[in-house]
């Protein structure tokens, strides 16, 4: 797959099929968005093509950045990001800053200037809540009528339901935010996950027998509550049954400010350090919590590791 990160560098002959939004966190609603933009480039002989933000829109037009904490939080790395999306199957993304140009166009000049020529668009899907150009003026029926004018294909896809609700990246977010990791697994399409360089830490669980590493808690990626969560963990290219603890380990780090996430590993016995890791959250089991001693705090964490193969067997 070929990325793109400037629009400078756009000169594309083939006519394209575009899949257009924001696509925050990839879930199961953008995946119907992509396999009408994909199946139309088979079927047409056109280039499959991505087009999204590298930045979400929302904080750029509140001017947050990362340190604010009001912005909004990634469901997904930037990496994580560029790789669901080739593994889709799209031969072009083209993965833009949303800035001051973009922001400011009509949705008139975003269409003819962006979607016409700069993407070369043959055909487009979009979401049935997709907007586009100043004040968010484009909507799609205003983008149908811009289609039929070029001469474009156009599918405009309705609201993905799971057990009543409709997909979205808010509702995600508000699954998230309540450690319903469950019910984030059926909107992603995926369990929600953490991806890092594995660094040393207090290795409490290895007094157990029970490896553990530790991964920073990224800055700009939504964090489920604090507490300890049924997890599994991709190292080594194999995945292996795990119990993870994110938070600030107040027991044995009074007084922390950093948080992090600590996975103790079932069945692995190798040196995990500086290797790049993913740890899947499939359960949350229970609150952090200080504990009066370490003692304390290994036997709470055997019995997590005893309810989570439990968990595992059902």
């Amino acid at each position: 797959m070929i990325v793109i990160n400037d629009l400078d560098q756009l000169n594309l002959e083939k006519k394209t099929s575009v899949a257009l939004g924001n696509f925050d966190g990839i879930h199961i609603g953008h995946r119907e968005i992509f396999l009408a933009a994909l199946a139309a480039a088979e079927e047409q002989d056109l280039n499959s093509l991505c087009f999204t933000f590298s930045n979400h829109p929302f904080n750029f037009i509140l001017r947050r950045d990362d340190s604010d904490p009001d912005a909004v939080k990634l469901i997904c790395t930037e990496e994580e990001k560029i790789a669901l999306i080739e593994d889709m199957g799209f031969d072009i993304l083209v993965n833009v800053p949303f800035d001051e140009y973009i922001m400011t166009m009509q949705a008139h000049d975003f269409f003819e200037n962006i979607v016409k020529d700069k993407l070369n668009a043959g055909y487009v899907s979009v979401g049935f809540n997709y907007t586009y150009g100043a004040r968010a003026m484009g909507r799609p029926d205003t983008l149908r009528n811009e289609c039929e004018a070029a001469g474009m294909g156009l599918s405009i896809h309705e609201a993905v339901v799971v057990d009543g609700e409709v997909v979205s990246s808010t509702l995600i977010r508000e699954m998230i935010s309540t450690g319903n990791m469950e019910m984030t697994a059926k909107l992603l399409g995926r369990p929600y996950s953490f991806t890092g360089t594995v660094r040393h830490g207090k290795r409490l669980g290895s007094r157990m027998g029970i490896p553990t590493i530790n991964i920073p808690a990224p800055a700009r990626q939504m964090l489920p509550p604090n507490g300890v969560y049924f997890s599994r963990i991709h190292i080594d290219g194999a995945d292996y049954n795990s119990v993870s603890n994110i938070g600030l380990n107040p027991t044995v780090n009074e007084g922390s400010r950093q948080k992090t996430i600590e996975t103790n590993i079932f069945d692995y016995d190798d040196d995990a350090y500086g290797k790049e890791v993913a740890v899947y959250f499939d359960h949350f089991s229970r609150g952090e919590r200080k504990f009066r001693n370490k003692e304390e705090l290994f036997a709470q964490i055997s019995r997590d590791c005893e309810n989570a193969l439990n968990y595992r067997k059902k």
